[in-house]
């Protein structure tokens, strides 16, 4: 058995493969930056019994060449819930690309709890424009969306404070110690995701989206070679699609594809390899 996983830091998909037969299971993300060890092995704890794994590829949050010590202590939990010979822990950037273009070249972008985005061939990054996450950067993610709705509502530019008050349940004070004094205050904030898409006939809080994503493109996009192909995955590109699109034509990009999940596209990348 093969097992292939996609990680964000907010949900996993994990495909157990055993030559015909696939099944897939959803749990807690994995972000091998920000999560300990006892975390890490809480969310394996999570996954079902199965029989002898001969490889496992993991494709995760957090994961780079630029951070050894954290693909290193996925790595050993892995192993000691698996016992596989072959354990790959990639990036979630590489998942994408592969799950996307398999081995053609193009822009492949993530746009979820967090962003991303890379030049890809071969089945391999050639060039990767640095995210540097919801405080720094992050463009058109869940997380600087929702940091961007708050942001609106309390500053009085977006005039949905009641609505969002009661939508969440929570007072301003709550969410300001939710995102100042609690861990993974990025996933919190893009747990803002539904509410910005209920609203979305906002004229405030469409332009805000559009704005984001105009962003993305501008900070990251604008740095790869031109007439590449753009295509997506992640949450936010999925339910955002429309918007996205839009964004990026008026950017002068056009949009390939966008797929909510790269787990179908990395079975498909490692069975056929």
């Amino acid at each position: 058995m093969i097992i292939i996983a996609d990680s964000g830091s907010t949900k996993c998909t994990w495909l157990f493969h055993d030559g015909g037969k696939t099944t897939s299971v959803r749990t807690r993300g994995i972000n091998a930056l920000q999560h300990t060890p006892e975390q890490i092995r809480e969310t394996l704890a999570a996954l079902p019994p199965c029989g002898p794994v001969s490889a496992v590829h993991i494709y995760s949050a957090g994961c780079s060449p630029a951070f050894p010590v954290s693909n290193e202590k996925l790595r050993r939990e892995l192993e000691a819930r698996f016992g596989a010979a072959r354990i790959e822990v990639r990036s979630d950037l590489l998942g994408a690309a592969r799950a996307l273009f398999g081995r053609d070249e193009g822009i492949a972008c993530i746009l979820g709890t967090g962003a991303n985005s890379c030049h890809c061939r071969d089945g391999e990054v050639v060039h990767n424009v640095s995210a540097l996450g919801y405080v720094l950067g992050d463009e058109g993610s869940g997380a600087v969306l929702g940091r961007n709705l708050v942001n609106g509502i309390f500053k009085e530019h977006i005039p949905l404070r009641g609505e969002f008050l009661e939508a969440c349940g929570m007072t301003y004070e709550e969410i300001i110690r939710r995102v100042y004094n609690e861990p993974f205050a990025n996933r919190f904030l893009a747990s803002f995701a539904p509410f910005i898409l209920n609203h979305i006939g906002c004229p405030e809080v469409r332009r805000m989206v559009l704005r984001s994503f105009g962003d993305f493109a501008e900070r990251n996009l604008s740095r790869y070679p031109k007439g590449l192909p753009v295509s997506f995955v992640g949450g936010i590109a999925a339910h955002f699609g429309e918007l996205l699109r839009e964004a990026l034509a008026g950017a002068g990009y056009e949009v390939k594809e966008i797929i909510e999940s790269p787990a179908e596209g990395l079975l498909k990348y490692h069975h056929g390899k």
